[in-house]
């Protein structure tokens, strides 16, 4: 090996080589600051991930309590740290005992804010706005570990600990082992002060050490090394013990304003688990003064919810435990159900139904769903063991499954809109509140990991057409709680947003989509139970079986009034009667009138005849009034039977129209089924294209003909994905969210979408924007309202475009609040149908082109929204009327300002 350089006296000597060159300097590496900073806005997502690694930090450093305030109000002096403003008075109970220092006591009077104010805005304006300070009682840093750990991006001693499976002195495995701790603190704010005292068992103790920096000040520098970092050493008592960490100047104070409302809180339940703690680690959080504790709250939502299941795996097997109330029967809010509910289940809370169904399982299939008779608050329990190693396509290393690693959970269904605790004082509350919880979240030792919404896949389970009765993705809410030291095997990405894909985690999956499978059959077989209860009931209380059908039940009906009809030739005979009895009851009182002239006259004869005669004259005047109503009834009956066989007639049509509807229905659904397999396909088609293009740049392709092809492959699966995207707000799970959506934003929506559909085919949407607003709702069905109104334009104005009848087809769509106007240049609506429009199955289209079904849909659509849709009176030339007007006056507008 040549030798090209030597040292001599600290220098680098330059010294010829083989090939003639020499070396005429030795450069190191450099990290220009905008690395880091890149870092941290890859690596940590949003906000309040940044926060949470921090108070990772304080979990790591073994802790047992954390405390954390925000306050988005305070102004500091960038230089001397000096509050310019008074902040709003924190109680005593907020700060911790043992936060001293330069910070505290330093607010002015109002005469020196007052003072600061008419400096001027840019001054105020250089000032550090709001604050996060995090303090925790740990074992804290010295010199060498702030050195280390702190100051070395991603270079961390817990990754040591963790591979090597040791854990802390209070037997903890270390959560935060990428070294993102310090890019959490600059993603949060422009400034750090860092205090910390080292007094780990078996060290000497030192003095309490501060460190402070302006990230600014790596802004301005070519290099990060340029950037002189002082720490310097505080008196011993300046804190206590741990560490104190304060970032001042926040990036986002609006961000953490929204704890009035339910989105902060919905971010607070992600990244902390609002459900179960984690033994020998308290964490407090106050905002702006405000303390935020969402854990009471979460806890009595979960044990009143009317469903709820447990489950814990050993590593091997789930063992799940499900517990039902009641209330889990009551149907929507509609009077003739729950008035069947009450009288069927809320009178004996489900006692006799849990008998009837028990009974009833032993001959079907409730018994190997393990459901069985539960208690006073729990009417019926379930209970199975899910065994890995029987799961569909699990993956195994040798003979064994991979496992996940033991981990427990708990999920309960909850209602909406009916609050069924007594934390709540309105309804509203109890709304954002629950809405902030929805979703099963994972949680490491008690630290969110971030999944998607949907992960295991319930909302295509809840579409499937045996699974209508299964959990839902928008009113679950629970947990799952795995470990770093348990579920090692379960690894998080580099940015914490989502599990690595590894046979482990497919296994995780495997066994959590068992247990929705599982809850899924058992609350299908209980809500069916009911289903068929009340029609043994309702049979029971009519005299007919319960499984007759609806054509055996008219017969039935139509023969108990043929019945009924005798009656009418037994009144002719009853009415015949009474005449004789009137007869006979006149002629008696006659001959006692005749008898009373005579010799031989008995008084008390004369008065028993007086009350005989009496008393059958009251009985014929009583039976003659109950043959009047006897006579109504008759006719009642004769009316009753013309209307019996309307509604035969009626049941033939609504039987052919429900053949029509099952499909559409069967379309949509394999609508819904082909969207997942053409999103995945475009998907790979994308991540193929990816792929070859990487490899015909790295073999420097000169071949245009193979480029434009993977061009027009890359084109058109993102076209593809595309028209799935819009089908994908409208399936069935997705139609449970709502959101704020401004109505000019959806409508220019559509203008894209429609006007990249037509090409040049001579139609267009016009826009008439003259007041907008902004409507809480769900946009998957309120695309398919606009959908069905435009679509239905689209076929006729093809139609007269084709026979030449208008040089171009012209939809307008005008917005102003709350009203939205549909209409087009067509011929309009045909009168013969006009007052129909919105029934089923009504069109003036071809067999082979409509069903009749759009604006039903449309309506009913908007009715679920608490808006109406109507045809305008104004009418066209040809004097048919074309306007469709939809008013949303009575779904929740949105004020201007609110937050979204």
């Amino acid at each position: 090996m040549d030798s090209h350089y030597a040292v001599v006296g600290g220098e680098v000597m330059s010294e010829k080589l083989s090939d003639g060159s020499k070396v005429v300097d030795t450069l190191r590496l450099e990290v220009h600051p905008s690395v880091v900073f890149k870092l941290g806005a890859d690596l940590i997502t949003d906000d309040m991930q940044a926060l949470i690694e921090l108070i990772k930090n304080s979990y790591d450093a073994d802790a047992t309590r954390v405390r954390v305030i925000i306050d988005t109000h305070t102004r500091f002096d960038p230089v001397t740290g000096e509050v310019r403003n008074a902040p709003p008075v924190a109680s005593s109970d907020e700060l911790p005992a043992d936060e001293t220092g330069p910070q505290q006591g330093q607010q002015e009077s109002a005469t020196d804010v007052e003072s600061e104010v008419l400096r001027g805005d840019a001054q105020i304006a250089s000032y550090l706005l709001g604050s996060i300070t995090v303090v925790d009682d740990g074992v804290g840093m010295d010199l060498d570990r702030i050195r280390r750990g702190w100051l070395t991006v991603s270079l961390s001693e817990k990754q040591a600990m963790k591979a090597a499976g040791e854990t802390t002195k209070r037997d903890r495995t270390p959560l935060g082992d990428k070294g993102l701790g310090r890019l959490g603190a600059q993603r949060l704010g422009d400034q750090m002060i860092m205090t910390t005292l080292r007094r780990a068992d078996g060290e000497t103790p030192v003095n309490p050490l501060q460190v402070t920096m302006n990230w600014s000040d790596f802004a301005d520098a070519d290099s990060l090394n340029l950037v002189p970092i002082e720490v310097h050493e505080l008196p011993s008592g300046a804190i206590r013990r741990g560490t104190r960490l304060e970032i001042r100047g926040l990036r986002d104070p609006s961000f953490w304003r929204q704890h009035e409302t339910n989105d902060l809180q919905r971010e607070l339940a992600a990244m902390i688990s609002p459900y179960e703690g984690v033994a020998g680690f308290k964490m407090s959080l106050s905002i702006d003064s405000e303390s935020i504790n969402l854990r009471e709250k979460a806890q009595e939502i979960l044990l009143a919810a009317p469903v709820a299941y447990r489950f814990s795996f050993d590593g091997e097997r789930m063992k799940v435990d499900g517990s039902f109330t009641a209330s889990f029967l009551r149907p929507p809010q509609k009077p003739e159900e729950i008035a069947a509910y009450e009288q069927l289940i809320g009178n004996d809370n489900g006692f006799a139904f849990s008998e009837w169904l028990l009974a009833k399982s032993e001959k079907a299939r409730g018994r190997p769903l393990g459901v069985v008779a539960g208690d006073d608050k729990h009417f019926l329990k379930s209970e199975t063991v899910l065994d890995l190693r029987n799961l569909k396509e699990v993956e195994f290393n040798g003979d064994s499954p991979i496992s996940p690693g033991p981990f427990t959970g708990e999920v309960s269904a909850i209602p909406l809109t009916r609050d069924t605790t007594s934390v709540f004082d309105r309804a509203s509350d109890y709304k954002e509140f629950v809405r902030a919880l929805v979703g099963i979240k994972v949680y490491r030792d008690g630290f969110g990991v971030r999944v998607d919404d949907d992960w295991l896949g319930l909302g295509a389970q809840w579409t499937s057409g045996g699974s209508f009765y299964s959990l839902r993705p928008g009113n679950v809410t629970g947990y799952v709680s795995i470990s770093a030291k348990e579920n090692a095997a379960l690894e998080e990405t580099t940015n914490r947003e989502a599990f690595r894909d590894t046979p482990a985690y497919r296994n995780f999956l495997r066994v959590m989509k068992a247990w929705a499978d599982y809850a899924a059959l058992v609350q299908e077989h209980l809500r069916r139970g009911y289903n068929d209860y009340r029609r043994e009931m309702l049979a029971e209380s009519i005299d007919v079986t319960p499984r007759i059908t609806p054509e055996s039940l008219i017969k039935e009906v139509n023969r108990q009034i043929v019945e009924g009809a005798d009656l009418t030739h037994r009144a002719s005979e009853a009415r015949r009667s009474l005449t004789n009895i009137e007869a006979a009851a006149s002629a008696l009182d006659e001959e006692r009138q005749n008898n009373g002239n005579t010799v031989f006259h008995d008084p008390a004869l004369a008065a028993a005849l007086d009350r005989t005669v009496e008393q059958v004259r009251q009985s014929v005047l009583e039976a003659q009034a109950m043959m009047v109503h006897l006579d109504e009834l008759v006719e009642t009956q004769q009316r009753l039977k013309t209307g019996v066989d309307l509604l035969e007639q009626q049941l033939q049509l609504a039987q052919e129209q429900i053949g029509d509807a099952w499909e559409s229905v069967a379309l949509g659904l394999s609508a819904e089924a082909l969207s997942h397999e053409v999103q995945h396909i475009s998907d790979g088609l994308r991540g193929r294209s990816a792929q070859i293009t990487q490899y015909l740049k790295s073999i420097n392709s000169e071949d245009q003909r193979v480029w434009t092809y993977v061009e027009h492959v890359r084109s058109s699966a993102s076209a593809l994905g595309k028209q799935v995207a819009r089908i994908t707000p409208s399936l069935r799970y997705m139609r449970e969210r709502r959101a704020d959506v401004l109505m000019s934003e959806i409508v220019q929506k559509l203008v894209d979408y429609f006007t990249a559909r037509w090409g040049g085919n001579g139609l267009r949407i016009d826009v008439d924007l003259i007041q907008d607003f902004k409507i809480r709702v769900n946009e998957g069905k309120l695309t398919q309202v606009f959908d069905n109104l435009i679509l239905n334009s689209e076929y006729w104005l093809l139609q007269q475009l084709a026979a030449k009848q208008i040089d171009d087809g012209v939809i307008t769509i005008s917005v102003d609040a709350p009203f939205v106007t549909v209409e087009d240049n067509g011929i309009g609506v045909d009168e013969s149908i006009e007052e129909l429009a919105f029934d089923p199955f009504i069109t003036t289209k071809p067999a082979q082109n409509g069903r009749g079904l759009g604006l039903f849909v449309v309506r009913q659509l908007l009715d679920s929204m608490n808006s109406t849709i109507a045809l305008a009176p104004e009418r066209n030339l040809r004097g048919r009327r074309f306007r469709f007007r939809m008013n949303f006056g009575g779904s929740q507008l949105v004020k201007p300002g609110s937050p979204s």
